[in-house]
């Protein structure tokens, strides 16, 4: 039986807001959408989003120890399905001062990360047997 697909809502203008408000002015951070949601990426590794009402960053796994005993939970676009190294930010550090410190986190950890290239596309090749061509 195929499975449902979650109804995705979108991020409430001042998850958003916060978000924005939250993210570090560099140049070398890039803000972008992923599933139609703000991201924020750093050398190509994504470490922090907006998913519908909740934030999540990137953290090292012992960021992630600690940020559990600060109230925090894997991230899980579906029930049971956590996202990786992802964690939610707790809703009473979703803004100000907290939020920054949770997303300057995830930079960090994104910062020690391998960089990513852009991915270049390929192209069909054209079949030039005979085959092809009768």
């Amino acid at each position: 039986m195929p499975r449902e697909m979650p109804k995705f809502t979108k991020t409430p203008p001042e998850v958003v807001a916060a978000f924005d408000g939250a993210s570090p002015a560099r140049s070398d951070i890039a803000r972008k959408t992923m599933f139609s949601y703000p991201a924020l990426f750093v050398n190509g590794n994504m470490f922090a989003f907006t998913f519908g009402p909740k934030i999540a960053v990137r953290l090292d796994e012992t960021g992630r120890a600690k940020a559990t005993k600060a109230g925090a939970r894997r991230f899980e676009p579906m029930p049971g399905r956590p996202m990786g190294e992802y964690v939610e930010v707790p809703a009473k550090d979703m803004k100000g001062a907290s939020l920054k410190r949770w997303i300057a986190d995830g930079l960090a950890y994104a910062e020690t990360l391998p960089a990513k290239t852009a991915k270049t596309k390929k192209t069909a090749s054209k079949n030039t047997s005979k085959k092809a061509n009768k």
